[in-house]
């Protein structure tokens, strides 16, 4: 600190003085160096272009994202191209299409299969199709103006063929409040 003296101004307002001190040494300081570092600054990416700006950094970041987001959609369509239109019969698979399908299917479908909102799956009559192919293909690309979604985003092919198992191995199994037939009998060809 200053061993001078505080000086106050001849003004007054409101009982207010002002005092005409010189700024702390350290703030003089600071305020210089951070002139030399702006300067520095921008003649080290604006005037010699030596380093990436934001802009560049920015239109970098979103290339990478968009390689990645490439790579990811070409993965994911390699992943669905090779999709096995097989049903499962181990007891193992068909209690993880359970699973499956009380954690994403039930609120339409019932716990049982029996109907709801949406139609029962344990009789012989289909929508959209029975067997495991129309099943996949119909949980895959959903039936949007019946409300059901697509659940491709959601599962992976493994879970949904697990799906479409479990729900054909719960054909002719009548659970009690069943839904009325919706649909045609399908007869596997």
């Amino acid at each position: 600190m200053s061993k001078s003296e505080d000086k106050i101004l001849d003004h007054n307002y409101d009982g207010i003085q002002e005092y005409d001190n010189p700024m702390p040494s350290w703030w003089s300081t600071m305020f210089v160096i951070s002139i030399i570092w702006a300067i520095a600054y921008f003649t080290y990416y604006h005037i010699a272009g030596m380093g990436d700006t934001q802009y560049d950094e920015y239109a970098s970041e979103l290339q990478d994202t968009g390689n990645q987001a490439s790579a990811k959609a070409d993965a994911m369509k390699k992943m669905w191209d090779n999709v096995q239109y097989v049903a499962l019969t181990d007891t193992k698979d068909i209690e993880a299409g359970k699973e499956i399908f009380k954690a994403n299917c039930f609120s339409c479908h019932g716990n049982n299969c029996e109907g709801g909102i949406g139609p029962n799956l344990t009789d012989k009559y289909w929508l959209h199709g029975g067997g495991i192919k129309n099943v996949m293909h119909t949980i895959i690309n959903g039936v949007p103006e019946k409300g059901m979604i697509s659940w491709k985003p959601l599962l992976n092919p493994e879970q949904i063929q697990k799906v479409a198992s479990f729900i054909l191995s719960v054909q002719g199994s009548n659970p009690p409040n069943s839904k009325a037939p919706q649909g045609e009998i399908w007869e596997q060809k």
